[in-house]
């Protein structure tokens, strides 16, 4: 190769040499100039034809080799991105509602909730009551106060408690003397302290619950509360119940309960009388196919030397669903006749009484649904009465009447239904309607009992205006008595409307006026004892 490059390299030096000799003048003639030119040719035109598809099936496998990374990094910084929360409205912890009345009255109800603490719901509350008719009656007053705390705390754990703390003190006065049919009792005149009962009550209660779900899907509670009462002339009567009652849910709806009731009570009079009763019920309650439920069980009954098994079995059915349901029933209870039970009944009772139990077994069955809008329930039922109380007129010896409580045995067939009617937009009308028809053993008729009760309501919310307007018509039959010659009569019937409308000025204010008894019905409720007729009130509220 380096031969060939040598001779190259010779060449070049002759040629160069060569060259050199010839132009003498190194001047260039030039002797006619190059045109150079294409001659003509035909196009061709190439029409591309793709080539044929390829139509073979191939299959490919890769196999991929799995190579794991070890990469050490630092966990990330995560950071919740920031929303705009809708601004909540104010809680108000109090609420305070005051009114004045004709004749003489005071009303005023208030309450307070702390709100913002952790697991705690705690309140406080007290309202009155008073009127003071004494310029047309004598003596026809009456006033009530009541003060009292309650609230529920739930632990961590699960488990929560409550608790209940309450003062009551009620005043009524025997004005029945101003009415009596004896013509020598015209006379009568009383200072309010001669012929004043006061009622007196403290109470206090707790319970322990589940406030959570338990993992065994068991509910249970166990409460004890107390009462202290006294009354006057020198009355006592002090009250202990224990209730302890459990769940054991064997799926969503069919659960296993018991129940267990200890009720001891001391009343003292000039004597000592104690009433005690223990009970256990359990019961069953199964549903079928979505449609029909049953339930079955017993309320075994301890009392003073005597042992009662009552029967407690339910069934219902659904006929049309979302329209009509079929319910029927048996089902049996003691019930304790206290002087706190029989004077919230009858105020003007003369405390110096026995106190005893009464015993009721009932069989029942009705339909229930909702029509159109309207919630119905109908029942009709049959009641076994054992020691049913009845109020009798008796004169102390001064003249002033009051009742006697004394008991007797019997039944009572009775027909009720319940109705809700939302009418319009921003109306709704609810009733209550109860038939009774007794059949004492002893006794002509069931004294001061009921037999025809009747109650309607109707509330109207303005659209347009912050008013609130309700109406309330109570109707009740003329209630049976024996007269002073031993006679049976009838008091006169009920019949009371009343009218209620509440206007909201601000968030924080309102106005309120009620009217009640509008048709000036002066019933006697009980013999001797008329109503007062028609009054009314008027008053503000606020909350805060």
């Amino acid at each position: 190769m380096l031969r060939y490059i040598l001779l190259g390299i010779c060449l070049l030096a002759g040629l160069s040499t060569y060259a050199q000799n010839d132009l003498e003048d190194n001047s260039v003639t030039v002797v006619t100039n190059f045109e150079a030119s294409l001659t003509d040719a035909e196009r061709v035109r190439v029409n591309p034809v793709p080539p044929p598809a390829d139509t073979s099936s191939r299959r490919q496998t890769y196999t991929i080799v799995p190579r794991p990374l070890a990469i050490d990094y630092p966990a990330p910084t995560i950071r919740p991105r920031a929303l705009q929360r809708a601004e909540l409205p104010p809680i108000n912890n109090a609420w305070v509602k005051l009114g004045l009345g004709v004749p003489n009255a005071l009303y005023a109800d208030a309450s307070y909730d702390l709100t913002g603490q952790d697991n705690l719901d705690l309140g406080f509350y007290g309202n009155h009551y008073s009127f003071n008719n004494n310029n047309q009656v004598e003596n026809q007053r009456a006033s009530d106060t009541r003060l009292g705390a309650a609230g529920d705390y739930l632990f961590d754990q699960g488990f929560a408690v409550g608790g209940n703390i309450e003062y009551d003190t009620r005043s009524r006065y025997y004005y029945g003397y101003n009415f009596s049919d004896v013509e020598s009792d015209s006379a009568l005149t009383f200072t309010n302290d001669e012929v004043r009962q006061r009622f007196n009550t403290f109470s206090l209660s707790t319970e322990l619950y589940n406030g959570t779900r338990t993992q065994g899907n068991i509910d249970y509670r166990a409460g004890l509360s107390l009462y202290l009462m006294s009354a006057d002339p020198s009355v006592r009567e002090s009250n202990l119940d224990v209730d302890l009652s459990g769940t054991k849910w064997i799926d969503d709806s069919n659960p296993l309960d018991v129940d267990f009731k200890a009720s001891f009570t001391s009343f003292k009079d000039t004597a000592s009388q104690s009433l005690n009763v223990v009970s256990l019920s359990p019961s069953y309650t199964l549903l079928v196919a979505d449609r029909v439920k049953l339930k079955a069980g017993a309320r075994l009954v301890a009392q003073r030397n005597d042992f009662d098994v009552f029967p407690n079995f339910t069934a219902s059915a659904v006929v049309i669903d979302g329209l009509l349901s079929a319910f029927a029933g048996v089902e049996g209870n003691v019930q304790k006749n206290t002087l706190r039970t029989l004077s919230d009944y009858n105020p003007w009772i003369n405390t110096r009484m026995r106190i005893r139990n009464s015993e009721a077994t009932r069989f029942y069955g009705g339909v229930e649904g909702t029509f159109r809008s309207i919630a119905y329930r109908a029942e009709a039922g049959y009641k076994y009465l054992d020691n049913l109380a009845l109020f009798l007129t008796e004169r102390d010896l001064r003249g002033v009447p009051k009742f006697r409580v004394l008991y007797d045995d019997g039944s009572q067939i009775y027909f009720q239904g319940t109705a809700t009617l939302p009418l319009v937009e921003g109306l709704d009308l609810n009733a209550s309607f109860t038939q009774r028809f007794y059949s004492m053993e002893d006794e002509e008729k069931p004294w001061h009992l009921p037999s025809l009760s009747l109650n309607a309501a109707g509330i109207y919310t303005l659209r347009n205006l912050p008013l609130q307007l309700r109406a309330d018509l109570f109707v009740e039959n003329g209630l049976p008595y024996r007269t002073p010659e031993g006679q049976v009569d009838h008091l006169n019937a009920l019949l009371d409307l009343s009218l209620n409308a509440e206007y909201t000025i601000t968030d924080t204010f309102g106005a309120w006026v009620r009217v009640n008894n509008l048709l000036n019905n002066k019933r006697e409720r009980f013999y001797q004892y008329p109503t007062i007729g028609t009054n009314f009130m008027v008053g503000g509220s606020a909350r805060f």
